[in-house]
C-alpha cells in the first residue's frame, strides 16, 4: 500500500509541475493575444488547487506510516506553499486590472512549478 501511494504523490508532483507550466504559458498566451486571464486557466487553476490538497493528503499519509523525505522540515515548508500560492493569487489578482490579473495568474503559476519542482527534489529518497 506504501509503494502505491509514493508511486501517486511522485506523479502528482510532475503533474502539478506541468499545470503550472502549462497555466503560466497559456495565461501569458491569453495576455499576448487578449489582455487577460483565459477563463480556461481559471478552471485548470482550480483542478490543480484541488490536485496540490491531495497532494498533500498523500504526503501526510507516506508520513503516518513512517515514510519520511530526505528533508522533511524543508519538504512540507514547500508543500504548505504550494497549497497556499493559488489562493493567495486570487485574493492579490481580485482588485487588479484584467493586465494585472493575468500577470498575478502567470507568475503565480510558474511560482505554483517551480515549488512543487524543489519539494520532488528535496523529497527524493
Amino acid at each position: 500500500m506504501v509503494s502505491v501511494v509514493t508511486d501517486l504523490h511522485d506523479r502528482l508532483a510532475l503533474v502539478l509541475i506541468l499545470l503550472g507550466v502549462v497555466g503560466a504559458v497559456w495565461t501569458f498566451l491569453g495576455l499576448r493575444r487578449h489582455g487577460g486571464t483565459p477563463a480556461g486557466v481559471r478552471a485548470m487553476l482550480v483542478l490543480t488547487e484541488l490536485l496540490a490538497m491531495v497532494q498533500g493528503l498523500f504526503g501526510l499519509t507516506l508520513l503516518s506510516r513512517g515514510q519520511r523525505p530526505n528533508n522533511l522540515p524543508l519538504h512540507v515548508m514547500y508543500g504548505v506553499a504550494l497549497v497556499l500560492i493559488l489562493p493567495v493569487v486570487y485574493v492579490l489578482s481580485a482588485r487588479s486590472t484584467r493586465r494585472g490579473e493575468a500577470l498575478y495568474v502567470g507568475v503565480g503559476s510558474l511560482l505554483l512549478a517551480g515549488v512543487a519542482f524543489r519539494a520532488l527534489a528535496v523529497g527524493a529518497h
